[in-house]
């Protein structure tokens, strides 16, 4: 009897281990689904659409934090964008249904300078896109003693070199250990690994300069670049004035130029460039809180000096540096926002503003076609906040510096005919073709002054339309226009080049259709991809 029981059991278990066990479906992962790919010229992976909004995998919860929903997204992402190293969360910024999460990649805690991937999000998690560019080989490590002092001397040198100033008048600004991959700097150079070095911001001659220095015994420099860039107000008067060591302080700080006026106080008696700084800083602060997500912009790039009335954004008129009045202006995370007299416009203030967004958001690099990116972005916002201001002179409608003593610098509209004309197709007619680098310089650091003029055509198409070769381009307005590069600005990379943004604002868009965004249409998304072709950008994609 018990031989028969025991029979009668092996022969269940035989039929329980026959029975075949159904397989558990993998989840949706980036790298999987079916997908829209976008490339470099080089064939590099720089942004993922997929067909679907891809759900947050192995989670059953709909909504997440936006950093935790990233994160679970990443193994796609790794295999999509060829990660050699960590992606951490460095930022979260919001867009309208959603928001957009940047993940930058750290070797050992040291971050890989430009390496990023910008992943926008549903409010539930799920994946919308990603865009961005990784550094897929690493070379080398870092030595145990830390900085050497070699490396400074070499980075304060070079800056002394580019500013043609002896080098007791530079000064280190910031230092940091930063992995340091050409390829994430420029498309040109891809196949170079990334290899240790220390980053410094330095200035000199009136400007900051980001260098590159290799790590180790007698390390050379990698690269370096100007590094133009990067609501509570404070105006300092240097009153025709132009100290070098001053216009390295911020306003209100210890040894600054007076402050003249600030957050409440009445106009100043006497400087109306004090008091129109004043308003258009405001004008531009205004401009960024109606029409994007980002919130207070005195809180982005703000600066503080310990006077104990926290960030402000700080600015320094009538300044004047080698010539009086200065026709320039710039911005710097350090000093804030300086201008010559020459130069005095609300675009212009709402331009060097946008300079430290950029430097904060996108983080597009000074040079080749990212540094024109980064002067049409603050073009292209600076326009948008003069034209949505009730002081905004509309009669010039996409003329930059319209009604300074210096006149219009540039036209957005009409790229050719500005006093220094610009290409307004890519790679058209005045387009400065050299890529610019330490070892190899170009004229303005590969054009980035120039070859804006096709990101100014650009945004003019999308917004205003116009004619183009015989055949009309309509726009989508100003109010979606504003929308449409916020959010873009928030999912480029430092390294964009021209067909990147392209690509990004033709996929912003038709999210935005998906997410019910500012009322977007197909109709609307149709006219951006007529204005990408007008200026003749290519868009490289494939499907997988």
């Amino acid at each position: 009897m018990m031989k028969a029981c025991l029979a009668g059991l092996w022969a269940v278990l035989v039929v329980l281990v026959a029975v075949p066990v159904a397989a558990q479906p993998n989840p949706p992962s980036l790298s999987t689904v079916p997908k829209t790919i976008h490339r470099s010229s080089h064939g590099s992976v720089r942004q993922v659409v997929p067909d679907r909004p891809i759900p947050v995998p192995g989670s059953g919860i709909r909504t997440l934090d936006p950093g935790a929903a990233a994160l679970a997204h990443i193994a796609g992402l790794e295999q999509m964008f060829g990660a050699a190293a960590d992606l951490v969360v460095e930022g979260v910024s919001r867009r309208a249904g959603g928001s957009t999460v940047r993940l930058v990649q750290r070797i050992e805690g040291v971050p890989v300078y430009g390496a990023a991937v910008a992943v926008a999000l549903r409010s539930d998690g799920s994946l919308l896109s990603a865009t961005g560019a990784l550094t897929e080989r690493i070379v080398g490590g870092y030595s145990s003693g830390g900085e050497l002092p070699s490396a400074r001397r070499t980075a304060v040198a070079r800056a002394a070199e580019l500013s043609a100033r002896g080098a007791e008048t530079v000064r280190v600004r910031a230092a940091s250990a930063a992995w340091f991959d050409p390829g994430l700097i420029d498309d040109r150079r891809p196949d170079a690994p990334a290899v240790p070095a220390y980053r410094y911001d330095l200035a000199a001659g009136g400007r900051l300069w980001r260098i590159f220095v290799a790590a180790g015994p007698g390390g050379a420099v990698l690269d370096a670049w100007p590094a133009e860039p990067a609501l509570d107000r404070v105006v300092c008067d240097a009153d025709s004035h132009g100290e070098e060591g001053k216009l390295g302080i911020p306003c209100g700080a210890a040894g600054s130029y007076p402050v003249v006026r600030a957050e409440g106080r009445r106009r100043v008696a006497g400087n109306e460039d004090a008091n129109k700084v004043y308003d258009w800083m405001g004008d531009t602060e205004n401009f960024y809180r109606r029409h994007t997500d980002l919130g207070s912009l005195t809180e982005l790039i703000g600066i503080e000096v310990k006077d104990g009335g926290g960030k402000a954004l700080r600015a320094t008129v009538r300044v004047c540096v080698d010539a009086c009045p200065y026709a320039n202006a710039y911005w710097t995370d350090e000093q804030g926002f300086v201008i010559g007299g020459a130069v005095l416009g609300p675009d212009v203030v709402a331009h060097e503003l946008t300079h430290g967004v950029t430097e904060r958001i996108s983080g597009l690099n000074y040079l080749n076609e990212s540094g024109a990116i980064n002067e049409s972005m603050s073009d292209v916002f600076g326009e948008f906040t003069e034209l949505t201001s009730t002081r905004g002179k509309r009669a010039d409608r996409w003329k930059i510096g319209n009604g300074t003593v210096s006149g219009v610098i540039r036209d957005m509209k009409s790229p050719g005919s500005a006093p220094e004309p610009q290409p307004e197709v890519y790679e058209g007619p005045g387009w400065v073709p050299a890529t610019h680098s330490d070892r190899h310089p170009a004229p303005d650091h590969g054009g980035v002054h120039t070859n804006s003029g096709v990101g100014n055509r650009l945004a003019y198409l999308i917004t205003d339309g116009g004619t183009v070769g015989g055949r009309k381009v309509e726009g989508i307005g100003l109010d979606k226009a504003a929308s449409l590069y916020w959010t873009v600005q928030t999912q480029l990379y430092p390294s964009a080049d021209y067909p990147a943004l392209a690509n990004t604002l033709i996929t912003v868009c038709h999210n935005n259709i998906d997410d019910k965004i500012a009322g977007f249409t197909e109709d609307d998304c149709a006219r951006v991809e007529h204005a990408v072709e007008a200026v003749r950008i290519p868009l490289l994609r494939d499907r997988a």
